[in-house]
């Protein structure tokens, strides 16, 4: 049997129209990737436990802010090497 998740309900945000429809293409691009491959890694229960409470308090699974924060951070160094700029972690 699944586990129940109980998820806070915030308050909805204000999105730009462009900020919305950027959302919604990176959301629908990951999730085709989620479909296409999976990726496995290890990481301390300190670092899963902040992931997850960032994920909690903007109401999405914390696979999926995983997802969508390594996507969004993925396009801008890729924007960042285009653009000729160097690199700083």
């Amino acid at each position: 049997m699944p586990k129940q998740r109980k998820y806070e309900r915030l308050e909805p945000v204000e999105l730009s129209a462009e900020d919305s429809a950027d959302f919604e293409r990176q959301r629908a691009e990951a999730d085709k990737e989620l479909e296409e491959a999976r990726v496995n890694f290890r990481w301390g229960k300190e670092q899963v436990d902040l992931v997850k409470q960032v994920a909690r308090l903007i109401g999405v699974p914390y696979q999926t802010y995983i997802k969508q924060t390594l996507y969004r951070s993925c396009l801008n160094d890729l924007k960042t090497f285009k653009e000729g700029k160097r690199y700083t972690s």
